[in-house]
């Protein structure tokens, strides 16, 4: 043997023993095969098993046929990796245990498979940590929001004077607390729909509908915000404008969301404008109001997470609504963007596709 081949052997060896040193410390279990499935190399983190056996053979107690027709999938795809979630049940050490395993190519220069890495990974944790994230959107959707619901209806029926009449200043804080409720209840939707499409836990129920019926429900619904600032809104609709495929409550929160922004940004006596538009392969629709956002350099910034008018106002609850309303219209293959139009102020519109 010649000192070059002398020494890749040690190298090679070098990097053999390196492997094994770091795989002694991984939290996860590490197998290596041949092309058949033989087991090569097993840290051993699970299962305790004989190196000799076959991969497929070792964990045939929980491998079903579906798994080995994935795997038989694989194996002739040209894809060079494969995921699948498993619970290892019925073994004498392992209980109940849910798994990531996943099995990557070994091949050579010549691109022919030369055996398999697979790597168990222990998904517990994950499990309970999306199990806490699914019970804190419950408790959002419900523990929070019903009272605040139940509140503002009884707010609005004592000040609509269905229990009698009321002096000035009992007006006057009711109708503070009502804001605050409604605020709340603003707050409480932004979060629920933004921890929803972080959670992967979004989805649409769509039916066909009117988008123009919709918006003049949302306007007819914020009337009190509205009259607080003696605000009008004008409504411009061109060409016809038919029903559509969407989710209703959730293009009902956009619209919600874009009412509530003009209204909040612009001054008292003025003009909020709403403008639909049919241009043959969408519907858009445009909010214009009179605001402050007329002074932001890049209007579209607003679309970012937690991004407000200016950085200067960036908190919680300030930035999730244009955020929220990307997603939702997004998630209907529809866009969403905002400019500047001059000597008037700013333009949201989104599209929905017909």
């Amino acid at each position: 043997m010649n000192f070059t081949q002398n020494f890749l052997n040690k190298e090679i060896n070098f990097i053999k023993d390196a492997f094994i040193n770091v795989t002694k410390y991984s939290s996860e279990e590490i197998i290596i095969t041949d092309e058949k499935f033989n087991i090569v190399f097993q840290n051993l983190k699970y299962i305790q098993s004989d190196s000799k056996l076959n991969f497929l053979e070792m964990y045939k107690s929980f491998i079903n046929e579906n798994f080995k027709k994935n795997i038989k999938n694989f194996k002739t795809s040209d894809k060079n990796h494969m995921c699948i979630k498993m619970i290892f049940n019925d073994n004498n050490e392992i209980n109940n245990l849910p798994v990531n395993i996943h099995i990557c190519k070994i091949k050579n220069r010549k691109g022919n498979i030369n055996g398999y890495t697979i790597i168990i990974q222990d998904i517990t944790q994950e499990i309970e940590n999306r199990i806490q994230k699914e019970t804190f959107i419950d408790i959002l959707s419900h523990d929070l929001r019903n009272p605040l619901r139940a509140n503002i209806q009884i707010l609005e029926l004592i000040l609509n004077k269905k229990f009698g009449d009321l002096g000035n200043s009992l007006q006057t804080i009711l109708d503070e607390l009502l804001s605050s409720c409604r605020f709340m209840n603003y707050m409480a939707e932004n979060l629920i729909i933004k921890y929803k499409n972080e959670f992967n836990l979004y989805e649409l129920n769509k039916q066909q509908y009117s988008i123009v019926k919709l918006i003049k429900e949302k306007c007819n619904s914020m009337i009190n915000m509205l009259d607080k600032k003696h605000q009008t809104i004008e409504f411009i609709v061109k060409g016809c404008i038919n029903e559509i495929n969407m989710d209703v409550e959730e293009i009902g929160k956009v619209v919600n969301n874009l009412i509530v922004n003009a209204s909040e940004h612009s001054s008292e006596n003025s003009k909020i404008i709403i403008q639909i538009e049919n241009n043959k392969e969408n519907i858009n629709v445009s909010f214009i109001d009179f605001g402050i956002m007329k002074t932001m350099k890049n209007p579209n910034d607003i679309f970012e997470k937690f991004m407000t008018c200016s950085n200067r106002f960036r908190k919680i609850g300030f930035g999730l609504e244009f955020y929220n309303c990307k997603k939702i219209i997004e998630a209907h293959n529809g866009q969403i963007s905002a400019k500047n139009i001059k000597n008037k102020g700013t333009s949201i519109t989104f599209s929905l596709p017909i």
